[in-house]
């Protein structure tokens, strides 16, 4: 009867082991799937201005690819990172519950990997180039390179914190 009891006792203390890997599964989904929404959006605001930025230009007959290459260049930006944070999350939803990994009485405290930047690839040779136009004097410059939001560090002229997605501008 013993033994009856014990064997009861490892199938629930396992039940509960797979039970809490799950959840914790599908909470790093969701904050993945968040981060992705939130850039996406964030994508869609630059396209807006841009389209803004476009028409107000062509308005006026000052249309040029200098001051649209900052917009195109964040949008670029963001789509690199939608596409490494799909990747991220395809993995997570790939994972497997590793069970030998939770043997009863066993917590697991899971930290997710930090995101990695991949810079895009380099366009091919023979494809121009827009040109950078060099930021005016009276632009203001931004000196913070750390995000106020979660404390990471960003680019100097990022648009928006890559760890959490607030907006720095």
């Amino acid at each position: 009867m013993a033994d009856f009891f014990e064997s009861v006792k490892k199938g629930v203390s396992s039940a509960v082991s797979r039970t809490s890997w799950e959840a914790q599964k599908q909470l790093r989904i969701r904050s993945k799937q968040t981060e992705i929404d939130k850039l996406l959006e964030q994508r869609e605001k630059l396209l807006n201005d841009l389209a803004q930025t476009a028409i107000d230009l062509y308005q006026k007959g000052a249309l040029s690819d200098a001051h649209l290459s900052r917009l195109c260049a964040s949008i670029q930006e963001l789509d690199h990172d939608v596409q490494n944070r799909e990747t991220q999350l395809l993995e997570i939803k790939k994972e497997a519950y590793p069970a030998q990994q939770f043997a009863p009485g066993q917590t697991a405290d899971y930290t997710p990997p930090a995101p990695t930047y991949v810079p895009p690839a380099a366009p091919p040779s023979g494809v121009p180039q827009p040109p950078v136009a060099p930021s005016p004097a009276n632009q203001p410059q931004v000196q913070a390179a750390i995000c106020p939001s979660c404390g990471n560090p960003v680019r100097p002229n990022a648009l928006y914190c890559r760890n959490c997605g607030a907006k720095l501008r």
